[in-house]
């Protein structure tokens, strides 16, 4: 008996580890600790990046930072925050920056969220578990691993504590389970509280299956008591999400057949599809089998993937992210039934199960089934521009100034220009390239305040139970306060300036226009690389540009 425990526990050391390695050690060029934010590679990554850091140096989540925000400091922290409090304990705990250490954890957490999955199928059947395990590895393929790369760190970090929830359900015989009831419905509420929905929906099926069996008083009593420890643990977010998400992004039922993001389907199993296949009939002859939630979390969350046909929009395709995870209960049960005809043997599974560990992060193997995504990149940040944003944040008092961007081949990711701890401006590029084509130096730009306007819209407490919206009375005075609007470049602070740029025509026009703007006694070089130019404007209001036409 304790040959075979130590040889499943090996088994599960050898996964959790290659899922690190296939997940994270790659992109990450084999380090935990990095020079500056590494394999960030859409906004997004840098909006957790940036909220992150600015609640571990203000020490709380009372208040959002100020340059998040258009440079309110009355807008409450509306966003769920567990990952956030989560990365910045584990910073602490480390030695790792923020950015370092939040990106770490999420992956850390999609590993384990696998294991459990095991656990659950384990008490189903533990061949069908092993068997069922390399399947997971696919989180890590190509349109899922957008989940982790672009930024969708609180869904996949609530993906964790949904598994964590349906684990509990099919233990909910355990002493006081209520308490891990509360505990993982409440993780899931301030991580991602739309995943609260999926949970909501899977225990009101997974109690109808167990009231049929005249088997649901312990999950009553349990869930209720659970439910309402979560709703006072989470009461003072919930108030928040009342007055913000759920105002300002309400609920309407809306088809979305497809995602401008890379698309994962139950067609992107390719060859896996048949043992998946097998495995949703072989499931149908265990549900008067068995108490477990391991099938109804397979075909739940496929319902709930194709959700976005019946009203759950983009949720719908973050569940698919962690499809890998959720159907590996039908790949496993596929591959035990077609190899209980051949062999019972557990050195058989353990191999099998270990070949396809391999073969799934193999790219050769693409051909017929998706692979790990395994790739290094240091993203759209570089030492450079780290080194631009940290002397602002060194050299700048933070929400003081009125920094404009012009053109730069990363500033289209809005949140990285949050770095600055400024509340930035920027050009749009539309009105760049008419300025080129038109030969002339403007003194007013077409440029936008940004901050995390569409999402709540800059929402503010008037007292408990009341809430205001910046933009939306300022927006009543002015529609383009925030977006769209001419200003004048004299009235900035700060103006940064790409000196290199994949399109070398912006950064010549960017050079143009800051020599032009040097040109006065109080314009003056703040901070200059080999990548990026800042200009110091010290009378800010005057004068400083005389539109004019150039050759």
């Amino acid at each position: 008996m304790m040959k075979k425990i130590n040889l499943e526990a090996v088994f599960l050391l050898i996964v959790f580890f290659t899922m690190l390695w296939s997940g994270c050690a790659v992109l990450f060029d084999y380090k935990t600790s990095h020079d500056f934010p590494f394999a960030y590679l859409a906004s997004d990554t840098f909006q957790h990046q940036v909220r992150a850091e600015s609640i571990k140096e203000m020490g709380n989540y009372q208040y959002e930072a100020p340059y998040i925000v258009a440079g309110y400091n009355d807008n409450p922290g509306f966003y769920p925050p567990l990952v956030y409090h989560a990365g910045i304990l584990f910073s602490y705990a480390s030695g790792l920056e923020t950015y370092d250490s939040t990106y770490l954890l999420v992956f850390i957490l999609a590993c384990f969220a696998a294991l459990i999955m095991y656990l659950i199928i384990k008490q189903l059947n533990k061949s069908m578990a092993i068997l069922s395990l390399p399947l997971s590895f696919l989180i890590f393929s190509n349109a899922p691993y957008i989940g982790f790369t672009w930024g969708h760190w609180p869904a996949v970090t609530a993906q964790f504590f949904l598994i964590a929830f349906f684990w509990l359900l099919s233990n909910i015989d355990l002493k006081k389970s209520f308490i891990l009831f509360a505990i993982f419905l409440s993780g899931i509420i301030m991580t991602h509280t739309s995943e609260a929905i999926f949970a909501a929906i899977f225990l009101a099926i997974f109690f109808i299956y167990r009231f049929i069996r005249k088997d649901y008083s312990v999950l009553l009593k349990q869930s209720v008591i659970g439910a309402v420890i979560s709703f006072i643990v989470c009461f003072y977010y919930l108030i928040i999400f009342k007055f913000t998400w759920a105002k300002m992004q309400a609920y309407s039922f809306y088809v979305e057949p497809a995602w401008e993001s890379p698309m994962f389907g139950l067609f992107s199993f390719k060859l896996l599809l048949i043992f998946i296949l097998i495995g949703i009939i072989f499931s149908i002859f265990y549900f008067k089998k068995t108490t477990s939630a391991a099938f109804f979390v397979g075909f739940i969350m496929v319902v709930i993937g194709y959700g976005n046909y019946f009203g759950f929009g983009p949720r719908a395709f973050q569940a698919r992210f962690f499809w890998p995870i959720y159907l590996s209960i039908f790949f496993g049960a596929g591959l035990y039934f077609v190899l209980n005809m051949i062999t019972k043997q557990k050195a058989v599974i353990f191999g099998i199960s270990i070949l396809l560990v391999i073969l799934l992060n193999l790219s050769f193997f693409s051909a017929v089934s998706p692979v790990t995504s395994r790739f290094t990149s240091s993203g759209i940040m570089d030492p450079q521009h780290w080194e631009m944003y940290k002397w602002f944040q060194e050299n700048v008092e933070t929400n003081s100034a009125k920094v404009l961007f012009f053109y730069g081949d990363s500033f289209g990711q809005n949140a990285i220009l949050r770095n600055t701890h400024q509340p930035p401006y920027k050009v749009t590029v539309g009105f760049l390239t008419e300025s080129i084509e038109n030969k002339t130096i403007p003194r007013y730009y077409l440029a936008s305040l940004l901050g995390d306007h569409h999402g709540v819209y800059y929402a503010y407490r008037k007292s408990f139970f009341d809430y205001g919206y910046h933009a939306e009375e300022e927006e009543a005075k002015d529609p383009t306060f925030y977006y769209r609007k001419m200003r004048d470049v004299c009235e900035f602070d700060y103006l940064v300036f790409d000196k290199l740029s994949q399109q070398p025509v912006f950064a010549q026009f960017n050079m143009l226009i800051a020599n032009e703007l040097a040109q006065k006694d109080w314009i003056r070089p703040a901070f200059e690389n080999d990548y990026v130019a800042v200009l110091k404007n010290n009378k800010p209001g005057e004068g400083c540009i005389d539109e004019r036409k150039f050759e």
